[in-house]
């Protein structure tokens, strides 16, 4: 039941934008699938999915769409793809490093640096398009800052 579940998500973001955990779980229901917001968050959780902009020409406020990291890309990691599709800047000092994200998506790379368990990383704190890095040591600034550098940079594998 999860697997087949798991692909009508797929499915239905690949063919229209799902904006919220809620339309998600009302569209799986209209398919015949009881779903708790737990449930689908799970899934998505499970599945990778991403929440990034829809782009929108009007200037109102900032929409937003699940979709299939990479789609056609392979990364080593999950950090990576993660930094690769969502980290736009980096900066550091002293013992922590700034990474700017788009609308909404600081919780999702912070979770993923989180999930990667750095040695050097004693924590993170994710806004909405902020992420902060805590450092054990000032001494490790320039190794993890070009590391987050070398992601944003690299071709998936």
């Amino acid at each position: 039941m999860k697997t087949t579940r798991q692909r009508a998500i797929l499915s239905l973001i690949a063919t229209r934008p799902v904006h919220s955990q809620e339309e998600l779980a009302h569209m799986l229901e209209a398919q015949g699938y009881e779903v708790t917001q737990a449930t689908v968050s799970r899934d998505i959780k499970e599945l990778g999915l991403i929440k990034v902009p829809l782009k929108n020409g009007n200037g109102a406020g900032t929409q937003f769409k699940y979709v299939e990291p990479a789609f056609g890309k392979t990364y080593a990691t999950r950090l990576h793809r993660v930094i690769a599709e969502l980290v736009r800047g980096v900066r550091g000092s002293s013992n922590l490093i700034v990474l700017r994200t788009p609308p909404g998506s600081a919780m999702l790379v912070a979770s993923a640096i989180d999930e990667a368990a750095w040695s050097e990383v004693i924590g993170t704190i994710g806004g909405d398009d902020t992420v902060l890095v805590a450092l054990d040591e000032s001494a490790h600034l320039p190794v993890v800052k070009q590391r987050f550098e070398d992601m944003r940079s690299e071709e998936p594998l």
